[in-house]
Formats: structure tokens, sequence, C-alpha cells
């Protein structure tokens, strides 16, 4: 079976393409007619940074390195899982090597321009009916993927840092992106489920006036299909099956005054759990 060629790209400055830096350097590039990104994860964060990060990750948060190479080949595996799921993500173009940059720790990405929900759901340009629209066809979408999830014991269907900068509306798909860092447990996959949601709720909370965001919480409530699901966030943030992580939980919401702002998690589990009892009739009162 044949092999492609390996491409090679040389840029002479590509600080000029610079896209964004988050600890990653990502650049928008010439690439071919149009324009790829290419994803460096060799970071700004230092080694020492890395290894205290990485330790954090694989023995209190159940998650994946945060090595400059582990989070590549997570990632790429994390996208293959997701595109057979039938989910939207960008393409990878493979065999491409990049010079001046060290092998191993990065990757050129596909370039779609779409609408970021975390700008869209806000923007007052575009009729609400539509963001509505928007909203629903994401619910019904996001909650295809949690229920596959659960089912197929998957962490990696979990979008471990999902909020709403990481999905995209294009050509009338959901895309989906960032996955360089996942969940590794395969037990209680519904309680990543829970977290998940109560990360996309809250960052409603933070690019959202709170007009719309009660809008579009109430949305939530009302076209999210699985409302056991939703109720799940209370018990994952004040009930967690793991009595040192609710003990800790418990102590923090105590003590710790950012755990009272109206967009916190714990807020956000609060507000769920009783629009459920309200709306809907479901939902424990009691703590």
């Amino acid at each position: 079976m044949a092999t492609t060629p390996m491409e090679v790209l040389r840029f002479d400055n590509l600080d000029q393409y610079l896209l964004l830096k988050n600890g990653n350097y990502l650049y928008k590039v010439p690439y071919r007619d149009g324009f790829a990104v290419l994803k460096v994860y060799w970071c700004s964060r230092g080694l020492f940074e890395r290894l205290f990060k990485t330790f954090d990750n694989l023995v209190f948060e159940g998650q994946t390195s945060f090595m400059p190479r582990a989070r590549l080949r997570t990632e790429k595996a994390a996208m293959a899982i997701w595109r057979e799921a039938g989910f939207r993500v960008f393409g990878i173009y493979e065999n491409v090597k990049v010079e001046g940059i060290k092998e191993g720790g990065y990757a050129l990405y596909e370039y779609v321009p779409g609408r970021h929900f975390h700008k869209l759901l806000p923007d007052e340009s575009v009729p609400r009916e539509e963001r509505i629209r928007l909203y629903r066809k994401f619910l019904a979408e996001w909650h295809r993927r949690h229920r596959l999830a659960i089912d197929r014991r998957e962490p990696r269907l979990v979008h471990e840092n999902g909020d709403l900068k990481h999905v995209m509306d294009y050509q009338n798909e959901l895309v989906w992106f960032d996955f360089e860092m996942c969940y590794r447990s395969r037990a209680h996959v519904e309680d990543l489920v829970a977290r998940e949601i109560l990360s996309y709720v809250k960052s409603l909370g933070d690019f959202l006036p709170r007009e719309l965001f009660e809008l579009f919480l109430d949305e939530t409530i009302a076209h999210y299909p699985d409302r056991e699901l939703l109720g799940h966030t209370y018990d994952v943030y004040f009930r967690n099956r793991n009595l040192v992580v609710r003990l800790g939980r418990n102590l923090e919401y105590a003590l710790r005054e950012k755990t009272r702002r109206w967009n916190s998690r714990y807020q956000m589990a609060l507000m769920i759990r009783e629009r459920l009892a309200r709306l809907h009739g479901q939902g424990s009162t009691s703590s």
C-alpha cells in the first residue's frame, strides 16, 4: 500500500501568523489554497509546571498527562473517537513536517471559520430565534454524546475542557474541539458527564448577561432530553459518591467566598436542581 509522501512546510516568520497563545501556540498559517491551524504543544509553561500539572492530573483529577507529546497523542485519539461516533471535529493533515519545530509536539489541523457559541449566543445582531434554534440543536447533539459516553463507558467522549468556547456553528454543523486532555476512568462515566454539564452551564453564566443566561438555562432544562442526568449535577457536587471529595466540596462551599458567586459551579448545580423541582417536579429539595 502506497504511503503519502512527507510534506515539508517552512515559515520564515511564524510569529506573524499567531492566532492564539493559551499555553499552547496556535497559528493560522497559509496552506495549499487556504489556511490551516498549526497547534504547537511545546507550550509556554516551564518543565516544572508541566510536571506538577501532570502529577495533579494523574493522581487527583483522573485525567491524562499534561506533557506536550502526551497531549498531542490524547487529542488525536479523542478526535478519532468523536469522529467515529458521528461528531464533527477538525480534520488533521497527516504526514506534514514543519521545519524549525521539534517533532512530536505539533499538528496541522483544518481551519474552520465558524461561529463560536460563546460569541454567538450573546450576539444581539443575530435574531434571538436563530440563537435559540442553534442552542436546541446543541442540546440534542450534546445529549446524544453524553448517552454514548455512558453506554460505551468511554470517558474520552466527555469534554474535559467543555465550555461554549469549544463548540462552533459552521455550515449548519456543530464543530467540537479542544481534546488535549481527557478523563481516564471508565467507572461512573455519568459523574464525568455531570461535571461537563456544569462546566457548560457555568460558561453560559460567564459569557451571557444575566437575562440571557436565565433564558438559556431554562432552555437547557426544557430541551435537554435527560432530566435525571441534569439532576445528577447536584449529586456530583453536594453528594459525591467519594466521601473524601464530598467532604472537601462541602467544606469548600461552607468556607470559600467564591462558591457563593452566582455563576460558580456550586450555584449552577443548585439552580438546575431548583428549576427541575419547580418546572418539572423533579430534583430533590433536601440537601
